[in-house]
């Protein structure tokens, strides 16, 4: 229950975080992404396509931007296996939307093992500066996370962090959050 008062509430808050705003946090965002050593020397890289109407951090202009000198990995969910598969796209035209609107990698493009990840960097709902997330309830990324062992950081507006977030043992925290205001690095 608690988590349900959770998501509502920050889709509350994104349901009214204006464009324009929106827009200036992300830029902010992204460019202390872009300059953290991780990043700079991370090869291989998973992003996350942002939902829209979900207004989570837009990873685009990134994804755009390293396009030809990183490897750009993106999650491709199935849901009847609860799942997601990572693939690596080249080009833009690569991605189609799913069924529930989520951007994602064609069928045909080539899979990649979550072990061959250099960096992750992960969506959530809420966070707390403890590193634990929040998702949205069904479970994906904490498999996936698990798969993982490269450094993991969560995209996300300073109004998604709160003072704690429900924690179950299968979830998997965030090593890094990036908001507009702060770089928490999770010791």
């Amino acid at each position: 229950m608690v988590k349900k008062a959770i998501r509502l509430a920050i889709r509350l808050r994104r349901k009214f975080h204006r464009a324009s705003t929106r827009k200036l946090k992300d830029t902010s965002i992204i460019h202390r992404l872009a300059a953290l050593e991780v990043f700079q020397k991370s090869k291989t890289i998973l992003f996350y396509a942002p939902i829209s109407h979900e207004k989570e951090v837009d990873t685009w202009p990134l994804i755009k931007r390293h396009l030809g000198d990183k490897t750009i990995v993106l999650p491709k969910i199935t849901m009847k296996s609860k799942r997601i598969d990572l693939h690596v796209i080249s080009d833009l035209d690569e991605i189609e939307s799913n069924p529930q609107g989520i951007p994602e990698p064609v069928k045909n493009c080539k899979k990649v093992k979550p072990k061959d990840i250099d960096l992750a960097i992960i969506p959530g709902v809420a966070f707390d500066r403890r590193g634990n997330r929040l998702g949205f309830g069904l479970g994906f990324y904490d498999r996936l996370l698990k798969k993982i062992s490269c450094p993991k950081i969560a995209l996300a507006y300073e109004f998604q962090i709160l003072h704690a977030v429900p924690r179950a043992t299968h979830d998997v925290p965030a090593d890094i959050i990036i908001t507009e205001k702060k770089t928490y690095h999770i010791s």
